[in-house]
Formats: structure tokens, C-alpha cells, sequence
């Protein structure tokens, strides 16, 4: 059985009617708040314990498909060997542009490298939710509300994966929590990591709203390719770490069809790209959408979080709607 969270108002139409038009063992939850709230949400899930082996007598039920899950990070590691295959020739080094929210893609790609591809350098373009570059050029790693974007996807103010990549250099990072599991603080880094050797193997930028755009028409007048704005942000970061200058093998993530963001890729380039065939098909289909109104938690800086109302609420519908004894209800 899968539970997923999707932030209310944050994704397309054509993004929500993919998680909600599965039916079967598919439950989706529109969550009042940001990824941030909803990514808090599925962690707290994931470590109450208490509440699992009540719903299921079995404490360890509760795991993760998306990259909180060491398991969903191995399939992202095939990736960068896949791209290489199409592109280098043996032992040939490669640049991979990862456009990156949550850094489960980018986490992959220094898998890979770990596992001997050759990538000589990763480079992590972010929308305007900039911790990661900031961290980079400034030694400082500061959480802050995140900002909307086009690259819906990548709204992420402090990615789970971040405090993987920083223990694999030698730091360590963590979220603060209450005795109740809440978060407090998040991204407190208590040891820092070898930022000199970070800084050799990464290379980071903030890709503005207005360039997203930017970028979308720039591939499609100079290649005719049409981009959506998650593969944009990959496009503009290499285009900028290269200098405009594209002579060194490289490749860019894309990580959607432009047909999901057909709003944002007409914005750009006055074309409506054409609709998936299965996207085309699940927009006549009924959606089913569970709601958790209740609002989030707002930190002194502004940022959201889940708030208890809204986790007592998830309970709820899990335990009275969907799973009732531990049996899924259709």
C-alpha cells in the first residue's frame, strides 16, 4: 500500500492527476502547506513506531519510496552510468548537471562516482531555494522558507540528502526534534564537513524564476529542443559553470516531459507541448483525494512545518478510511 503527500496548490493538474487517478494501492493526500510540510509529515510517519504497530502490529512497516530511502537512491545511481553509456568513450571524464531539489538524483551521481564512473565534476542547479550554493561559497548552511518556482518539483528549503552528502565528507548535520519526534531546527550542523574537497568535487548556482524561462527558449531557438523547467535549471547552471563555452563532454539531467508543465513551457516559448498519452488519458479519469486542511506550523522565520492538527488528521484518515485492523479499504 502507497501514502502520498502533495502540497496543495503547488503542482500542476497534470502532476496531481498522476498520483491520484491510480486508485488500487495508491492513496493520495492533498496537504495544506509546502514540500517542506509534506516531506516532515512522512518522516514523522516513518519513525512513529508507536503508531504503526498499532495499525498494523508491526513497527516497521512505514518506509519510503521517494529518496529519504537509501533504496530509492540505488535505481537514481544507474543514471549517470546510462547517460555515460550513450555519450564518453571508456575512462573519458563527464560532467553531469543534476538539477536538484531533494538531491536524491544528485546523490546517485556520487554513488556512481563512488562506484568508479568517471564524473569529473557535479554540478547542482537549484531554483531560488539556494541553501546549497549559499553553503558552498559561504561555509554557512542556513535554512530558509522556500520560495515558489516553476521547477515545482525542486521547492525544497533543506533536502533530505544533504546530511548524507555531508557525513560522506566527513561533517554531520541533523533536524533538532522535540520529545514528541517534531522538528524544532532544522539543518543543524554540529561538525562540518571538508568544504575544500566538497568545493572540488561540486559546483552550485540559484537559477532564478525569470531564467527559468529564459532557459526553456534558449534550447528550443538554438536546438529545437523543448525543455520543461526542471531540465531548464540543469541547462542554465552547465551553460553557466561552462562559461557559455560548451566544449567538454557533459550531460543534463532532464527529469520530466514538458507535456506535465504545459502552462509554464507555452509562458515560455509560445508552444503548447503535446500531451503524453497516458497523461491525455488519466485527465478523463476520477481522481481520488484525501485532504488535510488543517494549516502547518509557521516558525518564527516564516518557514512551514507540519503541525500536530495536521499529523493527528493523517492519522485519522489512515486509521477510519484507508486501513482499518491493518487491512487497506477500498
Amino acid at each position: 500500500e502507497n501514502i502520498v503527500f502533495f502540497p496543495k496548490g503547488s503542482i500542476t493538474e497534470r502532476q496531481r492527476r498522476q498520483m491520484t487517478t491510480l486508485g488500487d494501492n495508491i492513496y493520495a493526500f492533498e496537504v495544506n502547506g509546502d514540500f517542506d510540510v509534506c516531506q516532515a509529515l512522512a518522516k514523522r510517519l516513518l519513525g512513529d513506531k508507536l503508531f504503526a504497530k498499532d495499525l498494523f502490529r508491526d513497527e516497521d512497516r512505514f518506509t519510503s519510496a521517494n529518496s529519504i530511502s537509501v533504496g530509492r537512491l540505488l535505481p537514481q545511481a544507474v543514471y549517470p552510468f546510462f547517460a555515460y553509456s550513450r555519450v564518453a568513450e571508456y575512462d573519458e571524464p563527464m560532467i553531469a548537471s543534476v538539477p536538484s531539489g531533494n538531491f536524491g538524483d544528485m546523490m546517485g551521481t556520487v554513488l556512481a562516482r563512488e562506484m568508479g564512473l568517471p564524473i569529473e565534476r557535479i554540478l547542482c542547479g537549484v531554483n531560488e531555494n539556494d541553501e546549497f550554493p549559499e553553503f558552498l561559497h559561504n561555509d554557512a548552511y542556513v535554512v530558509k522558507p522556500s520560495r515558489k518556482s516553476p521547477s515545482s518539483a525542486m521547492i525544497v528549503s533543506n533536502p533530505s540528502n544533504f546530511a548524507r552528502l555531508v557525513d560522506l565528507y566527513g561533517g554531520h548535520v541533523y533536524d533538532e526534534r522535540d520529545e514528541t519526534g517534531n522538528v524544532i531546527q532544522e539543518g543543524v550542523m554540529d561538525v562540518s564537513p571538508d568544504l575544500d574537497a566538497m568545493q572540488k568535487d561540486f559546483w552550485s548556482v540559484s537559477v532564478s524564476n525569470p531564467d527559468h524561462y529564459a532557459a526553456i527558449q534558449e534550447v528550443f531557438d538554438r536546438y529545437g529542443i523543448m525543455m520543461e523547467p526542471h531540465g531548464a535549471v540543469g541547462w542554465r547552471t552547465l551553460d553557466r559553470f561552462l562559461g557559455g563555452e560548451h566544449d567538454r563532454l557533459a550531460v543534463i539531467y532532464e527529469t520530466a516531459d514538458p507535456g506535465k508543465f504545459p502552462h509554464e513551457v507555452e509562458k515560455a516559448i509560445g508552444v503548447v507541448p503535446d500531451v503524453p498519452e497516458r497523461i491525455a488519458e488519466q485527465s478523463t479519469l476520477d481522481e481520488r483525494i484525501y485532504t488535510i486542511d488543517d494549516p502547518p506550523f509557521v516558525r518564527e522565520d516564516g518557514s512551514l512545518t507540519v503541525s500536530e492538527s495536521q499529523y493527528v488528521a493523517a492519522q485519522k484518515i489512515m486509521r477510519d478510511s484507508i486501513f482499518i485492523k491493518g487491512d487497506p479499504q477500498s
